[in-house]
Order: C-alpha cells, then sequence, then structure tokens
C-alpha cells in the first residue's frame, strides 16, 4: 500500500487521536444495521444481482462511507458542525462491514436453509424422516410446519406470531453459539494484533483502504476520476442493456471461459478457466505486494496443471475426495499456515500469559489482554459444550474447532499480510473434511448429522467476520480510538445477528422462498448440506482414503516449504499466501484481473520512480471506487424498484 505520508494520511491520524467517538455515532450504526442487512440480503439471496461479502472488500459498506464522508462535508460547510469526525467514520464503516459479513453468502444465509430445510421438504423419496430426523436435535431446527410453508410459499410475514416464535425458538440457540464464535474471533484479533502489527509490520492493506476514501486530496487527482470513468462507463453501458432495452451495446467482461477452446485429452482437464476484467479486482490488486500477486495467480496455473497430470495417468478429476484433492490440499496449507502464524507468535502469545499475573498497563492492547484470553476460552468452551448438548462426540467436536479455528485465523493473516481480494476455501469443512480422509466409521450419526448443521459456518469462507473485525480494531488502535471501536463491533455483533435473520426473512415471507421471485440460497444451500453430504453419509460406509491424507498433509508441508525457502532464499517470489488461497473457486473469479495488477505494478516499478508508482496507483484507485460507486448505485436502484440489474462483480 502507498506510505501514510502521500495522501496526507499521517496528518487525518493525528488529528484523529484527539477526537472521541461520540454516543450518536452508535445510535446510527443501530439503525443502520438492519437497512444495511435488508440491503445485502435482497442483493445476494432475493434477487441474486450483486453479491457484496463474497469478495474481502465489500462494496456496499464502500457506498455508505462515500455517503457519509460527502454529507459530512455538505453539513460541515453549510453550518460549520462536524457531523461525524474521522474516528467515528472508521467505526461506522467497521461496524456496517461486520454486520454485512453476518448477513453474508456465507453465514446467515446458509443458516436459514440449514434451519428449514428438513422438515419442508421431507418425501418418502429422501426418506428424512427415517434418516436424518432420529439423529437431529430438534431444538436446533425449525419444526413448524405451518410457518415453514408460509415461508416457502409467500404471500405472509415474518412478523405474525407463528412465523415469528416458530423461527425464535431455534434461532436463540444459535445466536448464543454464534456469539461465542464471534467473541472467539474478537479475543484472538485482540491477543494477535499487536504481534502482528509491531512486531511482524503486517500493513493490513484493505484496513486503510477507508481512509483513504476519507482523504480529500485524492478527489483533486485527475488520474483518480480518469480510473473512475472506465467501470463507471462499462457498468453504466451494461446496465441500460439490461434494465432499459436490449438494444443498448453490452460489453462481455465477465467469464470468457478458455476452457471452451481447449478439447483435447488431457489438457481438456483444466475444466472451466474463466478470464474476468473487474476493475475492483485489478485496482485492488494494484495495491498488493507484488510477491504475493505473483504467487495467486502462478499457483492457480500450477493447479490447473495438476489436474492435466492427473488426467493423463488416468484418474478422474473434479468433484469432491478426486485427485488432485484441491480442497484437501487447501485445508492442509490453511491449517499449516495457521500452526506457521502460530508457532511464530508462540513466545510472545506465553509472555501474555505470565503477564496476567502481574499489575502491567498493557497500553499495545486494544483492551486488557485478560479479558480477551477469557473471551478466547469462554467461547471455545462453550462452543464445544453446546457441540456435546447437540450429539456430537467430544473429541469429534475438539478436532473439529481446532480445524475451523486454524482456518480462522489464517483467513485473518490472508488479510493482514496480504489483502487478498478473496479467501473463500469451499467445500473444506473440517467435518466433511475429516469425514473424507478417514472415513464415516469413526462418527456416529448424531456427530455427522451436527457436522452437516455446521454447514452453515463451512460452506466456505467469504464472508467470514473474523477478518474484518480485526481489520477494525487496527484501525481503531492507529487512531487512538481502540475502546470506541471496540464498542463498535460489539454492537455489530449483537444488533447484527439478529438483523441478519430476520432482514432474510421479511422478503423469503413476503415473496416466497421457494418461487421464481427469489434466488436459489433458501433452497439450494440446505440442499447441497444433507443431499450432497449427510445422506451419503449415513447410507453408505465411507473408507479411510490414504490419497486425500497424502495430498491433506503435502498442502500442510508445501506451506512450511515455501517458508523456508523465503528464509534462505531473499526475495523469493513464491508466497506460501498465494499458494493456500489459488486453489479454490473464488481464485477463478479474480485470477486473471490479479494477473493484470501484477504485471501493471510489476512494470511500474521496474522502469518507474516512486512519484510514478504513487500517480498510477491513484488510477487504479479509481477503478476500486468507480466499480463499486456505479455498480452499487445500480445496485439499489434494483432494490428500489425490484428490477434486475448488470452483476457487474461476479
Amino acid at each position: 500500500m502507498l506510505p501514510l505520508t502521500t495522501t496526507g494520511l499521517r496528518q487525518l491520524m493525528e488529528t484523529a487521536r484527539h477526537e472521541r467517538v461520540r454516543p450518536h455515532t452508535f445510535f446510527v450504526l443501530a439503525l443502520l444495521l438492519p437497512l444495511n442487512a435488508y440491503w445485502v440480503g435482497w442483493m445476494e439471496a432475493v434477487k441474486w444481482t450483486g453479491h457484496p461479502t463474497t469478495y474481502s472488500l465489500y462494496f456496499n459498506t464502500v457506498l455508505l462511507l462515500l455517503f457519509f464522508f460527502a454529507l459530512v462535508e455538505l453539513v460541515r460547510k453549510v453550518t460549520g458542525w462536524t457531523l461525524f469526525n474521522q474516528s467515528e467514520l472508521m467505526v461506522l464503516y467497521f461496524g456496517l462491514g461486520v454486520g454485512s459479513a453476518l448477513v453474508g453468502h456465507d453465514q446467515s444465509q446458509v443458516l436459514l436453509s440449514v434451519l428449514g430445510h428438513t422438515h419442508y421438504f421431507k418425501s418418502p423419496t429422501n426418506r428424512y424422516e427415517e434418516l436424518i430426523f432420529p439423529h437431529l436435535p430438534q431444538w436446533l431446527v425449525v419444526t413448524d410446519e405451518a410457518a415453514l410453508r408460509d415461508l416457502y410459499i409467500g404471500g405472509s410475514s415474518v412478523w405474525t406470531k407463528q412465523n415469528f416464535l416458530a423461527w425464535l425458538r431455534p434461532l436463540l440457540g444459535w445466536w448464543l453459539f454464534w456469539g461465542a464464535m464471534l467473541a472467539v474471533f474478537l479475543g484472538l484479533s485482540v491477543l494477535l494484533i499487536p504481534q502482528w502489527v509491531r512486531h511482524e509490520k503486517l500493513s493490513f492493506p484493505l484496513a486503510r483502504f477507508p481512509l483513504y476514501l476519507t482523504d480529500k486530496s485524492l478527489y483533486r487527482s485527475r488520474l483518480f476520476w480518469w480510473g473512475f470513468a472506465v467501470p463507471a462507463f462499462v457498468n453504466t453501458l451494461n446496465n441500460l442493456h439490461v434494465v432499459v432495452s436490449p438494444a443498448f451495446p453490452m460489453m462481455h467482461t465477465h467469464r470468457i471461459n478458455l476452457g471452451q477452446y481447449i478439447t483435447s485429452h488431457p489438457w481438456n482437464a483444466l475444466g472451466w478457466t474463466p478470464i474476468n476484467f473487474f476493475p475492483f479486482a485489478i485496482g485492488i490488486g494494484f495495491l498488493l505486494p507484488l510477491d504475493l500477486l505473483f504467487s495467486s495467480w502462478f499457483f492457480y496455473l500450477v493447479w490447473k496443471l495438476e489436474r492435466v497430470v492427473v488426467a493423463a495417468l488416468g484418474y478422474p478429476t473434479g468433484g469432491l475426495g478426486n485427485p488432485p484433492y484441491p480442497h484437501e490440499q487447501s485445508f492442509g496449507a490453511y491449517v499449516g499456515l495457521a500452526l506457521l502464524v502460530l508457532w511464530t507468535a508462540r513466545h510472545y502469545l506465553k509472555a501474555t500469559l505470565r503477564s496476567l499475573w502481574k499489575r502491567e498497563e498493557h497500553t499495545k492492547f486494544p483492551i486488557n489482554p485478560a479479558w480477551a484470553w477469557l473471551l478466547v476460552a469462554g467461547g471455545i468452551a462453550l462452543l464445544l459444550a453446546f457441540s456435546i448438548a447437540a450429539g456430537m462426540q467430544w473429541w469429534a467436536a475438539a478436532l473439529f474447532f481446532l480445524g475451523y479455528l486454524s482456518v480462522s485465523i489464517t483467513v485473518s493473516r490472508v488479510r493482514g499480510e496480504f489483502g487478498s481480494p478473496v479467501h473463500d476455501l469451499h467445500f473444506a469443512s473440517p467435518g466433511s473434511v475429516m469425514v473424507r480422509l478417514v472415513g464415516t466409521r469413526p462418527f456416529t450419526p448424531r456427530t455427522l448429522t451436527v457436522f452437516a448443521l455446521y454447514y452453515w459456518f463451512n460452506r466456505a469462507h467469504r464472508s467470514h467476520p473474523m477478518p474484518t473485525a480485526m481489520e477494525g480494531l487496527v484501525i481503531g488502535d492507529q487512531l487512538g480510538q481502540a475502546k470506541g471501536m471496540w464498542q463498535g463491533l460489539w454492537l455489530a455483533v449483537l444488533v447484527g445477528m439478529p438483523a441478519a435473520c430476520y432482514m432474510l426473512l421479511d422478503p423469503y415471507y413476503r415473496l416466497g422462498a421457494d418461487t421464481a421471485q427469489v434466488g436459489g440460497a433458501q433452497r439450494w444451500f440446505g440442499w447441497e448440506a444433507f443431499n450432497n453430504y449427510l445422506l451419503p453419509w449415513l447410507t453408505a460406509e465411507h473408507k479411510v482414503n490414504w490419497g486425500a491424507i497424502g495430498f491433506t498433509a503435502g498442502g500442510f508441508l508445501f506451506v512450511w516449504l515455501l517458508y523456508l525457502l523465503r528464509v534462505y532464499w531473499i526475495g523469493s517470489p513464491f508466497h506460501p499466501v498465494g499458494y493456500a488461497i489459488s486453489g479454490t473457486w473464488s481464485m477463478e473469479m479474480v485470477w486473471f484481473p490479479l494477473f493484470l495488477a501484477w504485471l501493471a505494478k510489476a512494470l511500474v516499478l521496474r522502469y518507474g520512480t516512486f512519484r510514478d508508482y504513487y500517480n498510477y496507483s491513484q488510477f487504479f484507485i479509481g477503478l476500486v471506487i468507480g466499480d463499486f460507486v456505479s455498480g452499487g448505485l445500480w445496485n439499489i436502484y434494483g432494490t428500489l424498484v425490484g428490477r434486475e440489474v448488470y452483476r457487474f462483480n461476479e
């Protein structure tokens, strides 16, 4: 990212240290969280016209920040009063970011689908009542068939007493579970931030992005506006084609599949290889470290070549549990990165534990580390107790959350070090990976059923709340507003959980979650959890898969090998983070934009000066803002009038 001195951010941050977060900020945040949840749910789950939470930088929160920044400047010029200061804008931004993550494509949207699926879609054909119901903890799912019928058919309201209570009873248990999980995330963030920021000097590139947006000098740059104009033109033209009339031309810049032109064996094993021209991904990529950019697209091509080699050897490729086991490899890489991070921080973490028994001022922490350790320990204990009460074997629960927290730490590390636009890890839930590795015999049917219920926060990790919360704490600490940011994030958690669920249920009940008026989120995610995973586990014995075990271990060891390579080869372009994130679905979408960003940045750094890099960076920031503003405004229009709009980010 750019140095602070280049855009006047140092002055902004120094001014923020003398500010305070006033009470009206929290009031406005509490009001905005349900509205933002409705907007995100409408885009992602209802109309399927935009998926902000499938990328690391949420365009809805960027758009809201720009709106409040413009409003603040207008009010200041007219009245001289500061409606929101710099610190308060950051609290609003990151609070809404956490709220967006909770309602996101891989959080509450999957939760509601899993909770409502079995008792509505049961039939003699799928044998749910015979195979699943005996092992299903009924207190964690919606059992009121009348309320479910209203949900899927529509023409009703979630705010009627019967429908409201039908969901409230299981959701109260899940909110307790969810709150414990978020407490663990916040506690881990507090403990890891001093190590990562002060000792390892991670830059948290995406955390600084909202600071750039609130620096007025950025908007005086011509290069910024040239960058802004490129995606604004494309999005406007394509929306005119979709919304107004097909007579307007359309620029096809998304999902140009190279795989369709490669038909000969074994090269056709490359499969779907899309080329996308996402301006926002190119812009974000230009601001990221060069070695991580290179590793992302390079290892993506390595994964593709692995498929070709496997096909040439005569093995089936694609699907779950087949060579070259991409999901298992990636899971092993994520766990390896987490252990590498914890191993690097082992002395520091021990020191924080020893300091708990001493009366010391912990000025380097956003809050007292004793509270952070209490949140982590208490939250994990509650998660394990909840899982055992639901019917999971204690040792399986311990392994499950060991894997899940490893993935969570790695996702946060990826954002802190790389600022990666994607980190999805699709279809690599710790439960499903354990079954694919060692088979079904070690697990009871109740344990397998809880694995399926936990699919809601493990289907993918695109809208994972931990990295967003950690980025907020980092900026709060740097602005000298750690306490205000901490309070804002907890407000986002407490208001965001119920808002995420009921703001999704509201349009589901009005329009019908199983009708053509609503996208497939409520139908499909639950079907995946129970039909793709649980039913095959319960109806057929799965044996130990030594190939999957070997490739999982290989992914684990390879990230350590890349780490050691960087230790002994200064300037190595191969980064372990790039390997870990490049083997999953979302990298298919952004590998080419990241390649273009790498090429542009490499040329500028090779043949230009620092001033050239700074100037061109403003152009690439303009690409991001232009894409988000133009695409976001059209999405607001679609939300207000109920129209299909151009999907600029998918």
